[in-house]
């Protein structure tokens, strides 16, 4: 290995910390990194029961849970979706007085019906979209509803 050569490690994610993600590190320190730097993302009990260190870095189970790498998207793509984000945030935290469900789910299904038509690389890549719009946000009950967004729309789930 050469200086400036790319390396990986498996880390474990602990929280976000200031819009970073706070990891623990194989020796066991802890240290944060831009959450964009990590590019297998999976929850543990969602991987194969049988997985080696190895399979996680190299091979078709790596394959099957790497995230694709973000493409810096243009200003105007993330602008309307933290636009989006922050309107479906708004109507799923608003009273039944304010908005009501039955209104809220018909406003939200024709959306959902176009998300779901996109290939499972733009949905990931607009689950990101919409997760970048929370981290903006301070900690919090807010920054907390724009990250529900993504499952809402069931951008994060499995194509399997």
């Amino acid at each position: 290995m050469n200086p400036g050569d790319l390396a990986s490690t498996l880390v474990v994610f602990l929280e976000d910390r200031h819009g970073k993600a706070l990891v623990r590190l194989p020796n066991g320190s802890k240290t944060s990194l831009p959450h964009e730097s990590l590019d297998l993302v999976e929850a543990w009990e969602h991987l194969p029961e049988h997985v080696s260190r190895d399979d996680l870095t190299s091979g078709p189970v790596r394959e099957r849970f790497r995230r694709s790498a973000r493409v810096h998207s243009d200003p105007l793509l993330s602008t309307l979706a933290e636009a989006m984000a922050h309107l479906v945030a708004a109507v799923d935290t608003s009273t039944d007085a304010e908005a009501s469900p039955d209104a809220a789910s018909r406003w939200f299904e024709y959306p959902a019906y176009l998300f779901d038509r996109l290939d499972a690389e733009d949905r990931h890549r607009l689950a990101d979209l919409f997760r970048d719009a929370a981290m903006k946000e301070p900690e919090g009950t807010w920054r907390n509803a724009l990250l529900e967004v993504p499952d809402g729309f069931g951008l994060a789930e499995d194509e399997g």
